[in-house]
């Protein structure tokens, strides 16, 4: 196919995440320098505020793929700092409840404010059009890899390895 090793980089590029998360990051400085946080920081908070159904630890591990360390160490600042508060389960003590505190919603509105920015940058010149294919490939993609990373590896499953 003509063109495909530019899609193959291109492509690498996208899904590797590592431009990304730098484009985030020049976004995100201003309410990163704000707060004295780091993207792991505002990764966690963005997820318990947007996700209310998800709200321990474990979660934040598995449906963000972050690892568990760089979450610890960041829900431990985090509740330093009054932006986060626990709470354990009366049922079973196990499990600790994330809470986001009033204190953390500031930083939350900033980094909304400076998303919808990156957003407008990240999508100048793509149409809606555009927009809602990149939409439905994105989500299939994502599923593909929930699933390999999930049940195994996809050449194994298909007898090829």
């Amino acid at each position: 196919m003509e063109g495909s090793e530019e899609l193959d980089d291109s492509l690498d590029l996208l899904l590797n995440g590592q431009v990304y998360k730098k484009f985030q990051e020049h976004f995100c400085s201003v309410v990163l320098k704000k707060y004295n946080l780091n993207m792991v920081d505002v990764r966690v908070l963005l997820f318990l505020y947007e996700h209310k159904r998800f709200d321990t630890a474990k979660d934040i591990v598995s449906e963000r793929y972050l690892t568990k360390s760089y979450v610890s160490k960041s829900l431990e600042k985090l509740i330093d700092r009054g932006f986060l508060s626990t709470k354990h389960m009366k049922n079973d003590r196990r499990y600790i409840h994330l809470i986001i505190e009033e204190e953390a919603l500031p930083i939350i509105q900033a980094v909304h404010t400076q998303r919808q920015k990156m957003m407008r940058a990240l999508f100048q010149g793509v149409t809606e059009e555009q927009t809602a294919v990149l939409g439905d490939i994105a989500t299939k993609l994502s599923r593909n890899i929930s699933a390999v990373l999930r049940d195994g590896c996809f050449e194994q499953e298909q007898g090829k390895l």
